[in-house]
């Protein structure tokens, strides 16, 4: 009897097997490419400016980042997604979510909430990076705030008070 060939074929198994687990640690969120979902919490947040200009109707932004959060509030307004997200290997998460306004007639607030999505875009391709840009459109593509850069900070601040006239 040659054990020779049951010795082989179990080699080859520990090989293809050793392979596929190599493979998989390769994938996103296992640290291999720098992608994937984030690890820990990330505040951004920028006091009225978009994109290097002054905007003086931006008011304080603040953007509030994990592996199951991605949550922009200014006053008034605010963008949710619940759920995972990635970051790709440029440094951009597209992350689709709710676009919450709140706005006032006659004295009385009103609520609107619409389909967006967010793009944002990190200027060290991960979520740890000292600044993030930020857009958010609508389903056709028009933007729902003005572009922003935000600034990593070590916690997140409140948004002005949403009120009337505000």
């Amino acid at each position: 009897m040659n054990a020779l060939p049951e010795f082989l074929a179990r080699v080859a198994r520990c090989l293809f097997l050793s392979t596929l687990l190599a493979l998989a640690a390769c994938g996103p969120g296992t640290g291999g490419t720098g992608t994937g979902p984030i690890n820990g919490v990330y505040n951004f947040a920028g006091s009225g400016f978009s994109t290097g200009v002054p905007c003086p109707t931006c008011g304080q932004a603040n953007l509030r980042l994990d592996s199951e959060l991605v949550e922009l509030t200014i006053t008034c307004r605010r963008f949710i997604h619940t759920g995972p997200w990635e970051i790709d290997a440029d440094g951009v998460a597209m992350v689709e979510g709710r676009f919450e306004t709140t706005g006032f007639t006659d004295g009385v607030a009103q609520a609107r909430s619409e389909p967006a999505v967010m793009r944002l875009q990190f200027s060290d391709a991960r979520a740890d990076s000292r600044e993030v840009s930020v857009t958010v459109r609508d389903a056709n593509g028009n933007h729902l705030i003005t572009p922003l850069t935000l600034e990593q900070r070590a916690s997140s601040a409140s948004p002005d008070a949403c009120a009337a006239g505000g």
